[in-house]
């Protein structure tokens, strides 16, 4: 327990303050109170021009005389005033300027290392080797294209002819091969007159007397 409430609770840190937020601090402080002064000697100069002129009127001379040398010197510490305003205010410009020059700086500085880091990636043999590589794949390229883009010459086209007759001699040559060969046995006449007899067309039944008068003759073809 006691070490638990010994315990102090760390507080969540920014970033830290420099000497050049100090600065900066320092003299916008200033210029808050050169500017308030500014304003109370405007009041005042105010104040002392309508003094002098109640006193014009009331003709006491002296002291509206009096008066108006106090303008006087108030009109010159608000010039002073003015001078060291713009002093303060030149002054925060410039470092102003100079903390945007150290942040880009800074930024350049970071990148210039990443950019050699990322250099120390890519050696330049390996470019070199891709981009010759790249520049052969285009050449292989551009030269199919114009195979592929060219046409035959008339003597071109004419071995070609040439050779696609040559391609249908081989496949008749080869069609002859695959036919059925013709049989070389010799028929004889009986087997001949069998064969007409079975293909020649069916006659017209004949008279008896004609069938009497064939019937010898195609009997004596038979044995002939």
């Amino acid at each position: 327990m006691g070490n638990f409430y010994s315990k102090k609770s760390k507080a969540p840190t920014g970033p830290a303050i420099t000497e050049v937020d100090r600065a900066i601090l320092s003299l916008k402080t200033q210029r808050k109170k050169l500017e308030d002064q500014e304003k109370l000697l405007n009041m005042r100069l105010g104040r002392h021009a309508e003094v002098a002129s109640q006193l014009a009127k009331e003709g006491r001379r002296d002291r509206a005389l009096l008066v108006l040398k106090k303008k006087k010197l108030s009109e010159k510490q608000l010039v002073q005033l003015h001078g060291l305003i713009l002093n303060v205010e030149e002054m925060l410009s410039s470092i102003e300027i100079t903390k945007k020059q150290s942040a880009v700086f800074a930024t350049l500085q970071s990148s210039t290392a990443a950019l050699k880091q990322l250099q120390a990636q890519v050696k330049l043999e390996d470019v070199q080797r891709l981009l010759d590589d790249t520049a052969e794949a285009k050449q292989y390229q551009e030269e199919l294209a114009s195979l592929l883009g060219q046409q035959l010459s008339d003597v071109e086209s004419s071995e070609v002819e040439a050779e696609l007759a040559a391609l249908e001699e081989v496949v008749a040559d080869e069609k002859k091969l695959e036919m059925p060969r013709v049989p070389t046995t010799k028929i004889t006449d009986a087997e001949k007159a069998r064969v007409q007899e079975a293909t020649a067309p069916t006659a017209a039944t004949p008279e008896k007397g004609e069938a009497a008068v064939e019937e010898p003759q195609r009997e004596a073809m038979l044995a002939s």
